[in-house]
Parts: structure tokens; C-alpha cells; sequence
């Protein structure tokens, strides 16, 4: 470890400095290069070694890492005095500073080298040597992949051990460190780590804490008020913009506070910002799109609407251009429009789209075909049947009321079907009838529905004597378009022996099935456990069949008996064949126990397992070194 930390004794002046690998073609190479001049650790072990900010995403949500974005998280990340990143084609290079966050294209390196060293104020630097090694190696080394000496004690030091790697930044040595919970996380990192752990009071007052704090802390804190709906992260919002103009998402989260007040010019104003940083985001122009349209710009809403889809076919911005399609009278081009986008959806924004008609367009003509239209798509039918007749009635002689005549129709005829395919239980695991006291019924059912599947929660019924006496209710989340699916419905428990009926409902459709209820087993409640006992050479006892079957605890029973039986003459050791001074059975021999095993012995081990499952859970376990095992504890 002394070599480690002499090799970083180097240049004290710029020792806390880091350069990252570049993008591109040869772009560790050259990153190499700028490091030995820079005198600063190698790039593959600050590639390393370099966290991603806390929240989901990481650099690549906050703009990406290679962009002044950044960088600038880059150094607040690691506490570097400065970070170097760049691209290599085109040369660009990145750079934060305690001065600023920089950026810079260049024809050839020794003009981004002149640059490079006026913009840190080391005018005595000599330039870099000429990219040597190979960069598939470096590339492997940054992943730590075959690592040498100094990349082992990276990666030790990504374990928690206590590693002297001289020349990195203590923020940075001590990140790790919390990492591996060997020390205290720093606040940004502490403050997503209350989140994830429902802390949610704790996490709202540190994040208003580090809402005056550095431009990270600042964008940590901003993502997690926004998420806990705490107002203030709208003000928030347009202060990091204005600090730090070189966030994307900074912009990005203006505009949302921009949307909330229905203001399209300060949302145009925060998203022309957001794009000029990253072009083609189509999320972006997306956004733009619909700030155009509140600003009454139909035409360039549709422009920019078009250019997001350019660049990527969203599920938003289709029904955008639907709604602005539909606003022009292209009802064709609403209609390929809005199909595109109920195919692609997955998420159910759908019901954004319905709600766009009812919050802006209200009072157009067209806005009740087309709510109608997404609805029963939807599986909304009767709200959609609704929206149909008032549409007759307003617009009788529109271009889309054969349409609407049509879509009542096709409503009229309307089914709703449901099937029991078994009854689990366990939930996608096989039939598992008859069922037994205090055991969880899973219906598995299969839907079928005319012209679409309506929504409504699926419901589970458990009734004795023709009183309900458990019901359970699950909302089934589908996504447009959906003529059938496959689901569980929600279990019930039937608390006692004796005879049931099992209903499932779902909108108009309804089935029952009578439910026998016998006394509980305990090779089913093994089952359940994923505990099916092995004999000695590996070999399932009982067949999953067999482990759910009326006689499954008999049948467990007895070969359990049998296979420690069969075993008891292979226990000679000492420690075998001794009386046990104390346990279940005391002063009598692990050996003469296998011998003379019963069902006794048996159920005693079982009802064991079923309090501690991993007597018998263990990989490998198999049901004679469980049962001695658990004789010698």
C-alpha cells in the first residue's frame, strides 16, 4: 500500500483535481494524457470510483455526464478541486472549477490545451504526451475488470475497507465509506436514503435544509419536495435555474412549476432554456408543444409536437397531436394519432388525454366525440356511451356522429366474461383443491370483454351459508385497447371447516364455485413455505401433487419415518451415538432416535420447521441432516 500512496504524492497543487475518461473514439487514451500533464489520478480510477448522484437516473437524468451538467455534479459529488471530462469528436471538453462550469470546442488539442490551462490559471503546464496504452485495457481497468494493484484498492475501497489513496478528495474517500456503512452519509445522499426508507417527515425537513445549500443539494432537495408535493419546490425550481443555467433539468423542473399555474410563456421561457442545453430531447419539445398551445400557438404547437415524435414516438406527445389534430378538424389525423398512442400506452395516460378535452376544450364541439372515443377505448364503457348520446344530441349533423352512431351500437352489444382457470394456493402455482382452514384461495380467472374490456376492480367473495364472511378487492390495471387478460383475483381465508361458495366478480360478469373446506395439513403448509423435505440422495419425499393431495400429511409422515429410519445405521460417530444431555428428547441417542422414528418425532420436527423455516431451508438440506441437526442445537 505505500507504493499506492506515493504515487499520488506527485503535484500537491493539483492533486485533488480529476479528469474522467472521454467520449469517443481513444477518448481514455487522451484522457490519460490530459491526466499525467494535470498531474491528477488516473481516469479508469476515478471512472471507478466516481458515485452517480443519488436520485433514479442519476448524471444522465441531470443532463448526462458529458455535459457541463455534469461535470459541475461531478465535483460536488467527489469534492474535487476541479473535473475534467470531454468528448472526442468533436474535441470538447468540460470543466468545473470553484470559478465556473465551462465548456469549450476545439479544432485540435493544443488549442483545447491553451484553453484548458488559462481557464484553470496554470499557464506553467506542459501539455500532454502523446495517448499512449490500450484502450481496450483502460476501458476494462474503468470497469474493474482484471484490475492491477492500485484499481484493487479502488475496488476495496468501494467494499468499505480503509484503503490510504492519497491524492483523491476526502468527500470522495469518505463517500465510500458511508456507502459501506462505515461512516455518515453526506446530506444529499442521507436524504434520499430517509426516503427510501418511508421516512417521509425526516426527508421533507432535510430537504428544505438542503434547499439552501450547493447545486447539488439543491437539485436533490428540489426532485424530492416536488415528489412529497411540498409547494415550495416551485420557487425552488426557478432559483436553480437561475444559479445554475447549465441544468437541463433545473429548466426542465421550472416548467413543471410554470404548467401548475397554467402560465405557457414562463413554461415556453424555461423550455427554450431546457433545449438549447439538450436539443433533442423529445420530452422537451414534447412540453413545448403543449406551451405553445396554451399560448394560443396551435400552429407551432403542432411544430413542435411533430418534432418530438421525430425523435421519439411518446405516448404523450401522440395524444397531443391527436388533441391539436382533432382542434384543426383532421379527424382522420386525430384518429391515426390517438390509436398510435393507445397502442403504445402502458402507463394509462389515457386519462390525461380525456382530461385535456374536459380542462381546455370544454365547450369545443368535437371534445365529446373524442372523450368518448378515448374512454371506451379506455374500457370506460358506460362513461363512454354517455359522452356518445350528448354528442349526438349537441352535434347531430358533424362529420363524426356516423362514428359515434356506430361506437353505441357496437356498446349496446357490450359482454363481459369471466372464466375460472384454477384456484391456487399459491398465486400462479398449480390447482390446489381441496383447501384446507386458515389457507389463502387464489382465483385465477381469465377475462374476455366486447368491444374492450370494461374496468372495474376484480372482487373475491367468500360466502357460508349464503352470508359473505370475507371479501377482498383488487383495481385491475389495463391498458387500452385490452379485449382479454389473465389475472388473480385478490385471496380469501376461509377461517373454518365446512362448505363455501367462492364468488369472483368483475363489472357485470360474476362466477361461483363451491369450496370444500377440510382441517388444516401440514405438508400443505410446508408447501406454502417452499419446504418439500429430501431424502439423503437428494430426492423430493413427496411429489407437489402428492404435497397437496387429501392424503399429502399422511403420506408425509410415513416416508419421513421411513428415510430416517433408513438412515439411522450410517449415525456411528461419537457424537451420534451418545445420549443427548439435553433437547426435545434428552438421554436418549441421535442414532437410537433414527432408528426407532415415528410420527412423532416426525411431527415434532415438522412443527418446528414451520417456526423456523430454516431448519430445513438450508441450500442442500436434506431431511435426515435437518432432523439431526436439529436433535444436537
Amino acid at each position: 500500500m505505500r507504493a499506492l500512496v506515493l504515487l499520488f504524492l506527485l503535484a500537491p497543487a493539483l492533486a485533488q483535481g480529476l479528469v474522467l475518461p472521454f467520449q469517443g473514439p481513444a477518448g481514455y487514451r487522451l484522457a490519460q494524457g490530459y491526466a499525467q500533464a494535470l498531474q491528477t489520478p488516473p481516469p479508469t480510477l476515478a471512472a471507478l470510483l466516481l458515485p452517480e448522484p443519488p436520485w433514479q437516473g442519476g448524471y444522465e437524468r441531470a443532463g448526462g455526464l458529458y455535459s457541463r451538467a455534469g461535470a459541475a455534479l461531478a465535483r460536488e459529488v467527489t469534492g474535487a478541486e476541479f473535473v475534467l471530462l470531454g468528448r472526442t469528436e468533436p474535441l470538447t471538453l468540460y470543466l468545473a472549477t470553484p470559478d465556473g462550469v465551462y465548456e469549450g470546442r476545439f479544432s485540435n488539442e493544443a488549442a483545447a490545451w491553451l484553453w484548458l490551462k488559462a481557464r484553470l490559471n496554470r499557464h506553467d503546464l506542459s501539455p500532454p504526451p502523446a495517448p499512449q496504452g490500450d484502450e481496450a485495457r483502460l476501458q476494462a481497468l474503468a470497469r474493474g475488470e482484471e484490475p492491477d494493484t492500485l484499481h484493487q484498492a479502488a475496488l476495496r475501497l468501494r467494499q468499505g475497507e480503509a484503503v490510504a489513496l492519497e491524492g483523491l478528495p476526502q468527500r470522495l474517500l469518505d463517500l465510500w465509506r458511508g456507502f459501506a456503512g462505515k461512516g455518515e452519509l453526506p446530506g444529499v445522499y442521507a436524504l434520499y436514503e430517509a426516503l427510501a426508507q418511508g421516512q417521509k417527515e425526516e426527508a421533507l425537513g432535510l430537504a428544505r435544509r438542503l434547499a439552501e445549500g450547493t447545486v447539488l443539494e439543491k437539485l436533490g432537495a428540489l426532485l424530492v419536495l416536488r415528489f412529497l408535493e411540498d409547494p415550495s419546490w416551485k420557487g425552488l425550481a426557478w432559483r436553480l435555474a437561475e444559479e445554475a443555467p447549465y441544468l437541463p433539468l433545473a429548466w426542465e423542473m421550472a416548467s413543471y412549476a410554470a404548467f401548475e399555474e397554467e402560465d405557457g410563456a414562463r413554461a415556453k421561457e424555461a423550455l427554450l432554456q431546457a433545449l438549447r442545453l439538450s436539443p433533442d430531447s423529445a420530452l422537451y419539445w414534447t412540453n413545448l408543444g403543449w406551451a405553445e398551445y396554451l399560448l394560443g400557438q396551435k400552429a407551432r404547437a403542432l411544430s413542435a409536437t411533430q418534432r418530438a415524435l421525430r425523435l421519439e414516438p411518446g405516448v404523450v406527445a401522440l395524444y397531443n397531436l391527436g388533441f391539436l389534430k382533432a382542434l384543426y378538424g383532421d379527424h382522420l389525423g386525430a384518429k391515426a394519432a390517438y390509436d398510435r398512442a393507445l397502442r403504445l400506452d402502458e402507463e394509462g395516460e389515457v386519462r390525461m388525454a380525456v382530461e385535456d378535452w374536459a380542462k381546455h376544450e370544454k365547450n369545443a364541439p368535437q371534445g365529446l366525440f373524442w372523450r368518448a372515443y378515448l374512454l371506451e377505448r379506455a374500457g370506460e364503457l358506460g362513461e363512454a356511451k354517455a359522452l356518445y348520446q350528448a354528442f349526438l344530441q349537441a352535434q347531430p349533423q358533424s362529420p363524426l356522429a356516423f362514428l359515434a352512431q356506430r361506437a353505441l351500437k357496437r356498446l349496446e352489444g357490450a359482454r363481459t366474461e369471466l372464466v375460472l382457470d384454477r384456484l391456487a394456493l399459491i398465486p400462479g402455482d398449480r390447482e390446489a383443491r381441496p383447501f384446507r382452514v386458515g389457507e389463502a384461495v387464489f382465483p385465477e380467472v381469465r377475462l374476455s370483454g366486447e368491444p374492450y374490456l370494461e374496468r372495474a376492480p376484480l372482487t373475491t367473495r367468500l360466502l357460508k351459508d349464503g352470508q359473505v364472511v370475507e371479501k377482498a378487492e383488487n383495481p385491475l390495471d389495463l391498458p387500452p385497447l385490452t379485449a382479454g387478460a389473465v389475472a388473480t383475483a385478490p385471496a380469501v381465508t376461509p377461517k373454518e371447516e365446512g362448505a363455501y361458495t367462492l364468488e369472483v366478480l368483475y363489472g357485470s360478469a360474476r362466477l361461483a364455485v363451491g369450496l370444500n373446506v377440510l382441517k388444516e395439513s401440514l405438508a400443505r403448509r410446508l408447501y406454502v413455505l417452499g419446504l418439500i423435505p429430501k431424502d439423503l440422495s437428494g430426492q423430493d419425499l413427496l411429489s407437489p401433487q402428492e404435497m397437496l393431495g387429501e392424503n399429502g400429511e399422511a403420506l408425509l409422515l410415513k416416508r419421513s419415518v421411513e428415510a430416517l429410519r433408513e438412515a439411522a445405521p450410517l449415525a456411528q460417530s461419537p457424537q451420534l451415538t451418545a445420549p443427548l444431555a439435553s433437547g426435545p428428547f434428552p438421554g436418549k441417542s441421535v442414532q437410537e432416535l433414527l432408528r426407532n422414528a415415528d410420527e412423532a418425532l416426525v411431527l415434532a420436527f415438522y412443527r418446528a420447521v414451520l417456526e423456523d423455516p430454516a431448519l430445513l431451508g438450508e441450500e442442500g438440506m436434506d431431511l435426515v441432516n435437518a432432523v439431526v441437526s436439529w436433535l444436537l442445537q
